[in-house]
């Protein structure tokens, strides 16, 4: 699939997405090059204001010792993925919007279907399920 076609695929999930890349030299800022319009509409940012990894966790987890937990969460997650041979890896976490709300999402990031090269995360409100 090309890259393309992938973020004419992402734009129209119903939930907010994004893509990233893996740096050539392992750093694990990766770079965020595309967020869909649902993540514009219920998180607030758009792509220009969250090039990378690092400055979207400080937005998203403004308060430091959270920013800290969550990064620990996910590095242990990170690892039972790899237990448990899945290709994704999943937390749920409180997000801070562009407007200073926290809403509970289900971040769910893997590689993107052909092209490992690419990451893609997707949020999903669960405040709002049943």
């Amino acid at each position: 699939m090309e890259t393309k076609t992938l973020n004419e695929f992402i734009q129209y999930l119903p939930v907010p997405a994004l893509i990233a890349k893996y740096c050539p030299d392992d750093s694990i800022n990766h770079p965020i090059l595309f967020v869909n319009r649902r993540f514009q509409q219920e998180i607030g940012y758009e792509q220009t204001e969250i090039p990378d990894k690092e400055t979207w966790w400080q937005l998203a987890y403004p308060d430091i010792a959270y920013r800290k937990v969550v990064k620990n969460q996910w590095e242990l997650e990170e690892e039972l993925a790899g237990r448990e041979r899945r290709n994704f890896t999943k937390l749920d976490v409180l997000i801070t919007n562009k407007m200073g709300e926290e809403k509970r999402y289900r971040v769910l990031c893997s590689p993107c279907p052909g092209l490992p090269e690419y990451i893609q995360v997707l949020f999903i409100n669960i405040e709002q399920t049943v």
